[in-house]
């Protein structure tokens, strides 16, 4: 039996959502989503009634406001950001700092941070978002050499480790890495857009790294020893990473 396809208006608080009901003979229960067109969709097994669906879309009416509202909030901020970024969640350097733009007739353009006024300063051939994030990307990667490096350091000490040769890139698909030719570590950039805890999360890892090349279960007993809440921590790095994906592509794409 082939899927069949109703459309009508759901009433909510300050809302008039299209709501699209599809029939489908796979479906055992009702289920309810939000389309990529923040259109609403409920898929039902043929024999339920409109007025068990719209109830049924009423009852949910709190997750669909909800989700609407994070939904368009985040648009909001890839609109935005889809140009020229307005601010930058530096969460290492404390939060937010807003980008300021001064635009000279110079053949170049560079980034830099005045991290004690939390402000991010764009100057020179700022016509161009490419350029705006190919500035930005080095800025990141001269804060991350400056700030996290003394802590990678600083942690070595503490656990007594040795790590080699230090190295900055901006990656797209991991945060770090540890060589086992010479113990050399390379880090993220990225981490400046990371919270202070997730960072040093982070660092213990690749530092676990220099005497457990894999990710046994001698790995992670290690990793527990100097970080108990690493679980805790590495969740918390997941849903940053999707809520900051738009500008970590934006960047790492033009570098």
């Amino acid at each position: 039996m082939k899927n069949k396809i109703f459309t009508f208006y759901l009433e909510l608080p300050g809302e008039k959502l299209p709501c699209q009901i599809r029939y489908s003979d796979r479906a055992s229960v009702m289920r309810l989503r939000i389309l990529p067109d923040r259109n609403l969709e409920i898929v039902a097994p043929y024999g339920v009634g409109f007025d068990e669906m719209r109830d049924f879309a009423f009852r949910n009416q709190s997750w669909i406001l909800r989700t609407m509202s994070k939904i368009r909030t985040q648009q909001k901020q890839e609109n935005r950001t889809r140009l020229f970024p307005e601010s930058l969640a530096l969460d290492y350097l404390g939060g937010d700092f807003p980008v300021r733009y001064e635009w000279k007739d110079v053949p170049w353009i560079a980034a830099r941070c005045e991290v004690d006024e939390k402000i991010i300063f764009v100057t020179g051939a700022c016509l161009t978002p490419e350029a705006v994030y190919r500035a930005i990307g080095e800025m990141l990667k001269r804060l991350a050499a400056e700030f996290i490096f003394p802590n990678l350091q600083r942690l070595a000490r503490d656990f007594d480790f040795q790590p080699g040769k230090l190295s900055i890139r901006l990656q797209k698909g991991r945060w770090g890495s540890c060589s086992s030719r010479g113990g050399a570590i390379s880090l993220n950039a990225f981490l400046m857009m990371m919270p202070e805890d997730i960072v040093e999360y982070i660092l213990i890892h690749e530092l676990c790294h220099l005497k457990e090349m894999n990710h046994s279960p001698a790995f992670w007993k290690q990793v527990s020893e100097y970080c108990p809440d690493w679980k805790k921590r590495r969740g918390k790095l997941r849903k940053l990473e999707k809520e900051r994906h738009f500008v970590f592509e934006q960047i790492h794409q033009n570098q």
